[in-house]
């Protein structure tokens, strides 16, 4: 070996084997950062239907709303498909891209208290049933001091042509996850949901209008008698 060999820095060596060359004399070696974890996929984000009861972690980061918008409903409504039931909506709700499998059609609702969504939900094999989705959507909201859950809820029932339609109102403080297995949390005073089962069209329809409670009280009507024009065929 020659002089001119033996005396290559050790650094340079280090760095040809992709190694991290030593610290300076006299400074304090600090260990690399670990690796970022790959971020966490929801169901919702996979391909295929997902668990409606899903649960997990939950963070409070919501994206925004969109701003109060003063609207006077026209009374016009307008024909929407989803699967085979038809149903109506009123024109000033705009219809958005499904964001998950597990819905079939959703709609931006806007109104004097900040933007609402409705969506229309379908699981393989219903979801439980009837009572079920009611209590699981009692449990997402908190009710007032001095009240229970049942007194803010409000149910009926109607039919739709050979559909029954079963109807749930609650008001109050809204907390729960954005969608089922979200890490996203809403945490909301003030909130309404309307939400309907759509049975007889063979796995049921689970519709959901919920946002700011001056939006959703702005279309509660125009919502049920969508529902009430609701039929089903291929």
């Amino acid at each position: 070996m020659t002089l001119a060999r033996a005396l290559v820095p050790l650094w340079l060596v280090c760095l040809a084997c992709g190694a991290s060359p030593p610290p300076a004399a006299g400074g304090d070696a600090k260990s690399s950062p670990p690796p970022a974890k790959a971020e966490a996929k929801t169901p919702e984000g996979k391909a295929g239907a997902a668990n409606p009861h899903a649960g997990g972690m939950v963070s409070t980061a919501v994206k925004p709303k969109g701003p109060p918008r003063e609207i006077t409903p026209s009374g016009e409504r307008r024909a929407e498909k989803a699967a085979e039931l038809s149903f109506e909506v009123p024109k000033e709700w705009e219809t958005q891209p499904v964001t998950s499998p597990m819905r079939v059609a959703q709609f931006v609702v806007p109104g004097p208290g900040g933007d609402a969504e409705m969506v229309v939900f379908r699981f393989a094999g219903g979801a439980g049933g009837i009572d079920a989705n009611i209590a699981r959507w009692k449990g997402q909201f908190v009710a007032p001091e001095g009240k229970t859950i049942d007194e803010i809820t409000q149910t009926s029932k109607f039919e739709a042509g050979k559909l029954s339609v079963t109807l749930v109102d609650i008001s109050g403080h809204y907390k729960a996850a954005e969608r089922p297995g979200s890490t996203t949390m809403i945490d909301e005073d003030d909130y309404r949901m309307l939400a309907a089962i759509v049975e007889g069209a063979g796995d049921p329809f689970f519709f959901k209008l919920l946002g700011p409670g001056k939006t959703v009280t702005l279309w509660a009507k125009p919502f049920e008698d969508g529902l009430r024009a609701a039929s089903a065929g291929a």
